[in-house]
């Protein structure tokens, strides 16, 4: 017996070559299957709103890019961060007069009252002969002076109606330096100086009072005309 057994498929390919007939090809290995992924599931719907609209002809009238329409914009919501419009009819807030305000504790101690301005014009009367009345007018106005302090201007203003002899103004004022220690604790800004002054600092404006209408007396009398100090009508 041979030791290795015949090969039935080599003799039949022989046999095969003899007779004229092609040997038959080995068979392909199998490829392997694809295994497509999952197909999504499809998408619902959408409502005829949300649809896209597609193309039409243009109508008599209307132009060929199409209609168009507004979107639904809020005009209550500012377009862009940070430019919201300007609140209408917005007030600034008045200057206050707390009642509590102490000067002592917002300005130093030094008080000095200075000669600010002196403007006396004469004139001619327009009339000859007649009564002239006298009208005085008494001001005090507040000039903030950055961190310096504040100052304070007492005016006094003759004028005659109809127009007479002369026209004087009289100016005082007074600097009221701020305390650095209590500087920061008030919004300045949003006081009114002048009328806590008037109401917190009497003895200061009847001080300014009394040397404004000195001065007046010497100057008028220094030309002939006298007047008494007046108070303001």
């Amino acid at each position: 017996m041979p030791l290795f057994g015949r090969n039935k498929n080599n003799d039949k390919d022989k046999n095969d070559l003899a007779e004229g007939k092609p040997a038959e090809k080995p068979a392909e290995p199998k490829k392997p299957e694809l295994v497509l992924p999952h197909a999504p599931e499809p998408a619902e719907p959408r409502s005829p709103e949300s649809a896209p609209r597609e193309p039409h002809e243009p109508r008599d009238g209307e132009p060929a890019g199409g209609t168009y329409e507004p979107a639904d914009v809020n005009m209550q919501m500012p377009l862009f961060p940070g430019h919201a419009p300007a609140p209408k009819n917005e007030q600034k807030p008045s200057p206050r007069v707390p009642d509590n305000f102490d000067f002592d504790r917002y300005f130093l101690p030094e008080r000095r009252i200075v000669l600010e301005n002196v403007s006396y014009e004469t004139q001619r009367p327009a009339i000859a002969s007649g009564q002239l009345r006298l009208n005085v007018k008494d001001t005090i106005v507040a000039q903030l002076l950055g961190h310096t302090g504040v100052k304070i201007t007492y005016n006094r203003m003759l004028r005659f109606e109809p127009d007479g002899p002369f026209t004087l103004s009289v100016s005082f004022s007074v600097l009221l330096i701020f305390n650095p220690a209590t500087l920061a604790e008030v919004e300045w800004k949003n006081l009114d100086m002048a009328e806590l002054f008037k109401r917190k600092c009497p003895g200061l404006t009847q001080a300014m009072i009394t040397k404004t209408a000195l001065l007046i007396a010497e100057i008028t009398n220094a030309n002939g005309t006298p007047i008494l100090p007046v108070s303001p009508r």
